[in-house]
């Protein structure tokens, strides 16, 4: 385990966050491969059912995805404070509640999967193939809760490692699981699922079993998860319902965006998703530092040493601004280069390597936002991040809307209206007003400067220091004695 509350920041920080970038770098390679093999068997359409289900997937896993966040919070302040009989109870009650939120999930995401894909407006040519993926992906939803659940309570500790080693087995029994099922087997996308599904479940279980025999100061007992801490659950969903909310926010502006990008077409689609395949490798650092942050200033507010939590931050962002410079020239010159990899066709090429050049410059501004939110989480100010998320969504989504879909519409309407085509679907069908897509990633980039910003201006004025779970019941329990 890490003691992040001592010793030199840096070192601490890029010690502790290492093991997660090299997670992020495994699980993109991951992901790159796993779209690189859908390519090769199923074709463009392939990887656009797979790409477009994404969004889907993290709108119904966001509240979950919160309940851990809530529950690594409070264990890595418990840590902090060296409180180890209040850590197990935390443990035991973020367990309780994700367990919980994993019955919800499955119910609604098996329920909603494809009204929700018509709501987008899906090409036809992909909604067939991302109807099945989501069924299959949601079905399993139990895999991904324990992985995500045991990497939140390890890193509360101070070990991000072991997640590290259960992401790398996780991705080769996925590889090997995708070549066999589509490749070989010829399952198409439901051969993707069903090797995601088999894959998480085999990285959750091996958290399971690290948290109980690897000798750190808890354990998870089924007599007290299902008694779970009253006090201490009403602070998880205080801490982690506003990460959830933030999460949900992000995913159904991603779908809003998603359907926006429909409106461009199946290649559009294509296009987006290796985008994300390629993007990812660059915001893999960026992510990896603002992961570090929560638990460092989660700890260091745990302890009562904001003034080495305000410290951290400062020296993780000069960290992260340096790399985000270095990372947005790389992806400048080479990330056509990355593209070309995936088997796609040479207009998806070109409108992917567009994309990649414009989003490259604000790589900044994305890493600034993650470093601040995920600090500010950890001290325990989690509403903050949430509004400035939504205000960012909202930015984002008029953006696009008004520099990207206005244009195509208008475009398609003068189309019909001078008669070179009958009915708007058919201008559509033909590409008429698509070369406003590159737009759509200009509304992005100026979404993350937004975010970024008020993100910053919380962290310089605001009382984030003051938030620490800790504090809040040693305040309470001297106020009862007196």
């Amino acid at each position: 385990m890490n003691d992040l509350t001592e010793g030199p920041i840096l070192s601490k920080v890029l010690r502790f966050a290492l093991p997660l970038m090299a997670a992020n770098l495994v699980n993109q390679l991951y992901n790159v491969v796993d779209t690189i093999i859908v390519g090769y068997a199923i074709g463009d359409y392939g990887i656009a059912a797979v790409g477009i289900s994404f969004p889907i997937m993290m709108l119904f896993n966001a509240l979950f995805m919160g309940v851990s966040m809530g529950g690594s919070i409070i264990i890595s302040q418990m840590y902090g404070a060296k409180n180890f009989e209040r850590l197990n109870k935390a443990v035991n009650s973020t367990v309780f509640l994700a367990l919980m939120m994993g019955l919800v999930i499955t119910g609604i995401g098996l329920t909603l999967s494809r009204p929700l894909l018509r709501l987008l407006n899906t090409p036809q040519e992909i909604i067939g193939g991302a109807s099945l993926y989501l069924m299959i992906i949601f079905g399993g939803t139990c895999g991904n809760l324990f992985f995500n659940l045991g990497s939140g309570i390890i890193r509360g500790m101070g070990d991000s490692k072991w997640p590290l080693y259960a992401i790398i087995t996780s991705t080769c029994i996925n590889i090997c699981l995708d070549t066999l099922f589509t490749l070989i087997l010829r399952m198409g996308v439901a051969g993707v699922a069903i090797a995601t599904l088999i894959a998480q479940f085999s990285s959750g279980i091996i958290l399971m079993l690290r948290i109980n025999r690897g000798g750190y100061s808890m354990k998870i007992s089924p007599a007290q998860v299902i008694k779970p801490d009253s006090f201490i659950l009403k602070n998880i969903v205080r801490l982690g319902l506003p990460s959830g909310l933030q999460g949900m926010a992000m995913s159904l502006g991603g779908l809003i965006m998603q359907r926006f990008g429909n409106s461009f077409g199946a290649e559009f689609v294509t296009a987006n998703a290796v985008i994300q395949r390629v993007d990812g490798f660059a915001i893999m650092p960026l992510m990896g530092l603002g992961m570090a942050m929560t638990t460092f200033s989660g700890q260091n507010i745990g302890a009562g040493n904001p003034k080495r939590a305000q410290k951290g931050i400062y020296v993780t962002l000069a960290t992260i601004l340096t790399i985000a410079a270095f990372l947005g020239v790389v992806m400048w010159f080479a990330g056509g280069a990355i593209i070309s990899i995936f088997s796609v066709s040479d207009h998806v090429m070109e409108m992917g390597k567009r994309g990649i050049r414009i989003i490259c410059f604000f790589y900044a501004f994305m890493g600034m936002d993650h470093c601040i939110a995920g600090a500010m989480r950890g001290a325990g100010a989690a509403i903050r991040p949430v509004i400035n998320s939504f205000i960012a969504q909202i930015c984002r989504l008029t953006l696009t809307f008004a520099l990207a879909i206005v244009p195509l519409d208008r475009a398609i309407r003068v189309a019909v209206e001078s008669g070179e085509y009958a009915s708007a679907d058919l201008a559509r069908a033909a590409g008429v007003g698509t070369e406003w897509y590159y737009r759509v990633y200009y509304a992005m980039a100026l979404g993350m400067v937004i975010g970024a910003v008020l993100n910053f201006l919380y962290f310089k004025f605001g009382n984030w220091q003051d938030k620490g779970l800790e504090q809040r019941r040693l305040r309470a329990e001297a106020a009862k004695s007196s």
